[in-house]
């Protein structure tokens, strides 16, 4: 499961009425509430300021109009992506506390794309926002002329189909690209379990922007040793894992990536109904969840299972400060709101567009925001993620990370496992040679899902 991949579900067209964007000012802040704006780590981003006339699409004397994509209104995961918009919400309360954007509150556009709708909320976002930031829709690639052909800038949640990845316009705080995977965790593994990760069994769901970046992944672990002996292509909404399950089984895998992306309860009942007992499970970041930790209490026999991640892990957040932060935000500004990975990913769009927005000052524009976001060097979010050496726009071949840490779920919840990640800086493993090329064969491989 690749890190930008949250949804793999079937998609319903929902009807214009549900799937309409709905445009909400931030909370209201409770009486007497402060913030310093300063982020630990990032510096101050926000602060009072004049304000000022502008000319900007979505830019008025004393507020910005930011779109956060999502598809929380989908009928089929409802609630998908909704924590970009919870995260945004309580951003935007915090930093409009301390003065907004130079004087210029935050307005937070909820752009819900409900899985299939992603082109009718970039067109909407292009008539009344600004920028889009921090959110993400697992079907983005139609959105992607929409909001290039308007000048909607983005400063990224996350990113799913090439195109999107390779869009203008954006900077994507992650570092992704279309040549290039991380992919250290597959390396780690094999270290561990060098005789199951020879009987690997990998997939996707059925549409191609997941399976771009799920064949991107079978390259990245056949670089570091993995042989793929199953590859399962689900349709994008799997009521029951059993069949596919018993497949994975039947080819004899022992080093397990699931077809499945975004729940792994019902595929854990599977295989414990099945009696499937592989090497190891493998997940991505997505599910450092409680979801994830209560699937794995309620089948204990299933076998060692972890989670390869770039971001620091919510349980250690009292070790970051800045991590801390995020968390106490999100106490204040979001209360009863569930923290995890997405609040995370939403995190490091609104922590750099707010940097780079500070800098331009009173005259705010795309341009300027995206220029000095993209100019960032060693980009992590104060901690929250991984070091990026060096931020680009992209369409201008950015480059991941070589960093990641291991995760293991088990009794005691979802826990860093120091053993298995063999540490050199922080809490990660940042050795440049875990960072695999793809060949040109495999990018036209790719590039004809």
């Amino acid at each position: 499961m690749a890190a930008a991949i949250i949804a793999a579900t079937t998609f319903v067209a929902l009807s214009s009425t549900t799937a309409a964007a709905t445009t909400s000012a931030s909370r209201t802040l409770s009486s007497g509430a402060a913030s310093s704006g300063v982020w630990p780590g990032v510096g101050k981003i926000c602060e009072p300021g004049p304000g000022g006339a502008s000319t900007v699409r979505g830019v008025g004397d004393k507020t910005i109009n930011i779109a956060v994509f999502n598809d929380a209104a989908n009928t089929i995961q409802p609630g998908l992506e909704v924590e970009f918009v919870q995260q945004a919400t309580a951003f935007a309360d915090w930093c409009n506390a301390a003065g907004g954007i130079d004087g210029r509150k935050i307005v937070i556009d909820n752009r819900d794309a409900a899985l299939f709708n992603a082109a009718q909320e970039a067109t909407a976002a292009c008539q009344s926002d600004f920028m889009a930031v921090g959110g993400g829709m697992a079907l983005d690639e139609s959105s992607v002329p929409i909001r290039e052909k308007c000048g909607l800038g983005q400063i990224t949640g996350y990113v799913v189909s090439n195109a999107s990845i390779l869009a203008s316009d954006q900077v994507d705080p992650g570092g992704t690209n279309t040549n290039s995977v991380t992919a250290g965790w597959f390396a780690a593994l094999a270290r561990a379990y060098p005789n199951a990760v020879k009987v690997a069994g990998m997939g996707g769901a059925d549409t191609p922007s997941v399976l771009q970046e799920e064949t991107k992944d079978e390259f990245a672990a056949e670089a570091e040793g993995w042989k793929v002996v199953d590859f399962l292509e689900p349709p994008v909404s799997v009521e029951n894992w059993a069949p596919y399950v018993e497949d994975y089984q039947q080819k004899g895998v022992q080093a397990l990536w699931p077809a499945s992306a975004s729940n792994f309860t019902p595929f854990a009942q599977a295989m414990t109904t099945a009696g499937y007992h592989p090497a190891f499970v493998i997940l991505g970041p997505q599910f450092t969840n409680s979801q994830t930790q209560q699937a794995v209490a309620a089948n204990p026999g299933l076998p060692p299972v972890y989670i390869y991640t770039g971001f620091w892990p919510l349980p250690m957040a009292a070790q970051n400060p800045s991590t801390e932060e995020l968390v106490t935000i999100m106490h204040k500004y979001a209360k009863g709101d569930t923290i995890d990975f997405d609040d995370e990913v939403g995190a490091l769009g609104w922590l750099l567009w707010a940097k780079a927005a500070t800098a331009c000052g009173t005259s705010l524009t795309v341009t300027c925001v995206l220029n000095h976001a993209a100019a960032t060097k060693n980009w992590d979010a104060g901690g929250i993620q991984a070091p990026i050496a060096s931020l680009t726009l992209s369409n201008e071949n950015p480059q991941p990370s070589p960093c990641f840490a291991m995760l293991k779920v088990g009794a005691r919840g979802i826990v860093y496992d120091k053993a298995l990640t063999h540490p050199t800086q922080s809490i990660w493993n940042c050795n440049p040679k875990y960072v695999v090329h793809l060949t040109a064969q495999q990018q036209a491989q790719i590039n004809s899902l």
